[in-house]
């Protein structure tokens, strides 16, 4: 691994990274093949549009190993490829070419699948990402670009190593509105987050909860992840997500998740959901998680808002929680049975 961290540290998330990297460059309108290379620091142009016009979308999914079977199993993959191909799209980016992205990903899950962790709770984060490199300050598309994939063994998603999140809804920042990019990955939604992110963290957070752009009164996800609720309990509890529509990011998890809850005959919908009822403890919402290829299922401990309500939802996952995030560690270990197109195996 190209970082260590140090010994009884754990592997946390994005420290340390395996010791090969996929490449390939967009020239003169035509996407080179990838290569396999080591793992190594670039050189750009000072130049370079990313830097100053910040051209850059990424993707993120992960591998994991097979508890069932001496083989690792990338989850999501062509989900993935069909994301990075319409955020490249929206900034204006070249598409890559049939299979590629796929190829590339399993190339250096193949090259570096020795690295893939076993300890629970761990995988293999797979990050790949494409920047504008043309060295020009012209305001204009770029016309030169960079794909490059990389690995990262991880565990756990956040510093504190909570089993639980505490969350801060705030209303002075907003992560998109229509027609902008926030259904899209692309890394100036995340830089654009970084304020909200450290003041929930001075408020002893762990994540964001962001509200809509236009009233500031209904949920749209958390700072990486979607947003789940559960209205009721026992036979009658149903699962409640933030509908789609522009501004939030289409996660595959949030797809895995809904089916794997239509599996268990849970009554699944997609509707506004309002903060002040979360907030209400004697009103219906019984539980509340995040979820996203990052943290995995992620139960929300705690909301607390800028003006100083605040809710503690349980001290521990409710069992509609519980049970989705057993099934999603199931069906990503080679457990139980995927969908079709969601796993690549790999022999480890």
């Amino acid at each position: 691994m190209t970082e260590q961290t140090p010994a009884g540290t754990g592997l946390g998330f994005g420290a340390l990274f395996t010791k090969h990297v996929i490449s390939a460059r967009y020239v003169a309108g035509a996407w080179s093949a990838f290569e396999l290379r080591d793992f190594e620091e670039l050189r750009f142009s000072p130049a370079a549009m990313v830097m100053h016009y910040g051209q850059a979308i990424f993707e993120g999914l992960k591998a994991f190993r097979s508890t069932v079977a001496d083989e690792v199993l990338i989850f999501r993959a062509a989900d993935c490829a069909r994301r990075f191909d319409r955020s490249a799209t929206r900034m204006a980016m070249p598409p890559l070419p049939a299979g590629m992205f796929v190829d590339a990903v399993r190339t250096l899950v193949g090259a570096d699948v020795s690295e893939v962790p076993s300890a629970p709770g761990s995988a293999l984060y797979i990050r790949p990402v494409m920047v504008a490199d043309e060295p020009s300050l012209a305001v204009r598309p770029s016309m030169e670009f960079s794909f490059l994939v990389l690995a990262s063994p991880v565990d756990s998603f956040f510093a504190s190593g909570r089993s639980m999140i505490d969350a801060y809804a705030q209303r002075s920042h907003i992560r998109a509105a229509l027609g902008g990019t926030g259904d899209v990955k692309c890394a100036g939604n995340y830089a654009g987050a970084m304020a909200a992110k450290a003041d929930a963290q001075a408020h002893d957070c762990d994540e964001v909860l962001w509200l809509d752009a236009r009233e500031h009164r209904y949920l749209e996800e958390f700072g990486a992840m979607n947003c789940f609720v559960v209205r009721s309990s026992g036979g009658h509890a149903e699962l409640i997500t933030p509908p789609l529509g522009g501004t939030i990011l289409p996660g595959h998890t949030r797809a895995t998740v809904i089916d794997l809850a239509r599996r268990r005959g849970l009554t699944v919908r997609e509707d506004p959901v309002e903060l002040d009822r979360v907030l209400d403890a004697d009103g219906p919402i019984t539980e509340v998680f995040a979820c996203g290829t990052a943290a995995g299922l992620a139960p929300v401990r705690r909301i607390l808002t800028d003006t100083g309500e605040q809710r503690i939802i349980a001290d521990r996952p409710g069992p509609v929680t519980a049970a989705l995030a057993a099934d999603y560690v199931a069906v990503t270990h080679g457990e139980s049975e995927p969908e079709a197109d969601w796993i690549i195996t790999i022999a480890a």
